[in-house]
């Protein structure tokens, strides 16, 4: 079978061709949407299945937001941890610094000492 290429002289064919194109991309949309549907509802069933586990009385409509509640209190509890961790840590290295200047103080005060001598 012959087929003749797809060319400017030749528009009815080139109609049918972008018709095919255009109806391929539509079957892949429609093959990811229902590929998309299918995972939105396995994500909603493990998150089901680990607020039942998690704490039975959570199962409810308001089960997710109590659970978001509680996550986003422990990250502000980690990140308030974290500060005053950073707070503490750099007075701990301001106080090194001190003491490393007090002792390069004095050994370059020893040095200069033995060297007049």
């Amino acid at each position: 079978m012959y087929m003749e290429p797809i060319s400017s002289s030749n528009p009815d064919l080139r109609k049918v061709a972008v018709a095919a194109e255009v109806e391929g991309f539509g079957c892949s949309v429609d093959e990811i949407s229902a590929k998309v549907d299918t995972l939105e509802k396995r994500v909603n069933e493990v998150e089901r299945f680990y607020l039942t586990t998690g704490s039975p009385q959570l199962t409810n409509s308001k089960g997710s937001s109590i659970v978001k509640d509680k996550q986003l209190n422990l990250l502000k509890k980690q990140q308030q941890d974290a500060s005053r961790r950073e707070v503490t840590a750099t007075k701990r290295m301001q106080e090194l610094m001190r003491q490393f200047a007090s002792i390069f103080r004095q050994a370059s005060t020893n040095a200069m000492q033995c060297l007049m001598i």
